[in-house]
């Protein structure tokens, strides 16, 4: 059973002039992305064991079965509790100190998850997806430049994760960055040219930029592979108006 960020805040439509109501656009935890909790994402469970892989020594770290389970039914305040008694026993537990870190992060409390995601990678559990939640939940609080550096390692790690790249590129658009952005949008698409979120921010970024055709352009395509994307059609429609 895959857990995943679920909270998706709402699309915000663009007008050609209005530059200054691009950069409302928020972080967002996007639902189908596949960062899910290490082991947990294949379905074993960390009850099973986590490897980090590290290049000079490896480290492997367990939860137990009570706390895998409180995660996979998405009883995060239960998660807490039992991630914080395990810390107890275990306070280097690096899969244990990123569960407690989603946890609070799934419970509005961002503060807390960038907390336990930075004692996870210093501790050596360091892999793409924590860097990509903890660019997510530094986002979330508004610490754009440490947003852009988290990202920054997600991609080190793992240069052919669309997903990494893609996040970095909506750091970059926060930090007004334009010309970054967009080449990180653009790197998402070569990889997943699938790559709806991708395309439909990138499509914000040109617009906001005053590129309405290259806009439209990237709306098509996503209308393409999902005929019943309301907020591109939309989007496009308004786009073709102007």
């Amino acid at each position: 059973m895959a857990l995943a960020k679920t909270s998706v805040r709402p699309f915000v439509m663009l007008n050609k002039t209005s530059r200054a109501m691009g950069r409302i656009i928020q972080f967002v935890y996007i639902s189908s992305m596949a960062f899910c909790l290490a082991a947990l994402g294949s379905g074993a469970g960390c009850s099973k064991g986590y490897v980090g892989k590290r290049p000079a020594c490896e480290k492997t770290w367990t939860c137990d079965e009570q706390a895998d389970e409180a995660m996979r039914c998405r009883d995060y305040e239960g998660a807490i509790l039992l991630h914080q008694r395990l810390l107890e026993k275990e306070p280097a537990n690096g899969l244990a100190l990123y569960h407690l870190g989603y946890a609070h992060g799934q419970t509005g409390n961002h503060e807390k998850e960038v907390l336990y995601y930075e004692k996870a990678a210093a501790v050596g559990f360091e892999e793409a997806h924590i860097f990509f939640n903890l660019g997510m939940a530094y986002g979330e609080l508004n610490r754009i430049e440490d947003s852009v550096r988290a990202f920054k390692k997600a991609v080190d790690i793992d240069p052919d994760s669309a997903d990494s790249h893609f996040g970095l590129a909506l750091a970059y658009q926060r930090s007004l960055a334009d010309r970054l952005a967009e080449q990180e949008f653009l790197e998402a698409i070569k990889i997943d040219p699938a790559h709806i979120d991708a395309r439909l921010y990138l499509s914000i970024l040109y617009a906001d930029m005053g590129e309405l055709r290259k806009a439209a352009e990237q709306l098509r395509t996503i209308l393409e592979i999902d005929p019943s994307h309301r907020g591109a059609r939309e989007f496009l429609e308004r786009i073709e108006m102007e």
